[in-house]
């Protein structure tokens, strides 16, 4: 039996699905999360009433303290220096920012007692340089080995020289089973008539975006195209899922443009019922800053993505995008690339259903769950 501990700075909702596949895996393995209730960050936290209820679709889980958060910087967790020197873990798996100064410290003191360490990481995105790129590489090669999120960190670390052996990746998921089902029991004739109701005319090419309204996520692209487009015989509706800073000047947006009938704000959504009709109503999902697990998202619904093609601005997500298959690149804050690919998009021959098995496909062989926990454990197998 081997007994890992996956240490979390928090308990992501969105982890759950891959957590709940560890945790199943008893017969040979026992992963433990260690990890606060706190919620930070704006990141909806799994519930701790699914605590060690594996068979109710929880998680093996104890209970950890944090202090002194600082996102990305600072975060003191009780108990994980007792659990090093005293318990019966074999490994220990880290987020590996590189700048969570304590995760240094617990690296250091499992090695020193003969743990095994994963970090789980995004690696290399391609813009270090120089001395923060020695500190990253210093650090990277405290740990056994790394779980990788995508092939272009793990091509780039193999170029500095890193050890294939010890390059491990494992892509990422969210509960794809649980939206294959909600998707397949969706009454599609009541998706048509919730659609009539929000916008003027529902037969328009329906784009969407999820995720926080932030600047880096540049909706203005959205915004403006939704407008260009409607002085034309090609205009489109626009259904926008987040909440965030740019939440009030995309209202204004849409006011003074007298764009109303041609957008639906949502808010902040975490009933994946609600998420699943909304891109049911949808025709192509467009990121146009960058995409993470929104990506994954929107293809596990059979709904492709549209985001601009340099690569390292990107979560590694972006890598599922195969392009007039699961979606389409362009030219990065090129605007005008931008129309052209949704007009693109559109004029392309395939049915939806035939769209949504392409899409699906690459969640299903890639970014679900249990191929997510297969990925670690082949990991872990390696050490």
């Amino acid at each position: 039996m081997k007994h890992i501990a996956l240490v979390c700075k928090l308990m992501p909702l969105y982890r759950l699905g891959v957590f709940h596949e560890l945790s199943k895996r008893e017969d040979q393995y026992q992963f433990i999360c260690l990890g606060d209730t706190k919620k930070e960050g704006g990141i909806e936290i799994i519930p701790w009433n699914l605590a060690n209820k594996v068979n109710e679709g929880g998680i093996n889980w104890i209970k950890t303290s944090n202090y002194f958060y600082i996102s990305e910087r600072l975060l003191w967790q009780t108990g994980i220096i007792k659990r090093i020197i005293f318990s019966k873990f074999d490994y220990f798996i880290f987020e590996g920012g590189v700048f969570h100064l304590p995760t240094w410290l617990f690296a250091i003191l499992c090695r020193l007692r003969g743990k095994k360490v994963l970090f789980w990481t995004h690696g290399f995105k391609g813009f270090d340089k120089g001395i923060k790129k020695l500190i990253r590489i210093i650090y990277f090669k405290l740990a056994n080995g790394l779980l990788l999120y995508g092939d272009y960190s793990r091509n780039l670390m193999l170029q500095s020289g890193f050890d294939e052996k010890k390059l491990f990746v494992v892509y990422n998921s969210l509960d794809s089973d649980k939206q294959f089902r909600l998707l397949e029991k969706t009454n599609s004739h009541l998706v048509l008539k919730n659609k009539s109701q929000i916008f003027n005319d529902p037969d328009l090419q329906t784009i969407i975006f999820i995720g926080r309204l932030v600047p880096a996520k540049k909706i203005s692209f959205l915004l403006n195209a939704v407008k260009d487009f409607s002085k034309t015989a090609h205009s489109l509706n626009c259904i926008i899922i987040g909440d965030g800073p740019e939440m009030d000047s995309i209202k204004s947006f849409i006011a003074f443009n007298k764009l109303e009938g041609n957008f639906h704000l949502t808010g902040a959504l975490y009933s994946e019922e609600t998420i699943c009709e909304y891109f049911q109503m949808s025709d192509i999902m467009i990121s146009p800053g960058n995409v993470g697990l929104n990506c994954m998202h929107s293809l596990a619904y059979g709904v492709p993505v549209l985001t601009h093609n340099n690569l390292k601005f990107h979560g590694p997500e972006v890598e599922a995008i195969i392009p007039g298959k699961t979606g389409l690149l362009f030219e990065r804050n090129n605007y005008t690339d931008l129309l052209i690919k949704i007009k693109e998009w559109n004029n392309l021959k395939f049915t939806k259903e035939e769209i949504k098995k392409n899409c699906q496909k690459v969640i299903t062989n890639k970014y679900n769950p249990v191929r997510h926990a297969e990925k670690i454990i082949e990991a872990i197998n390696s050490l």
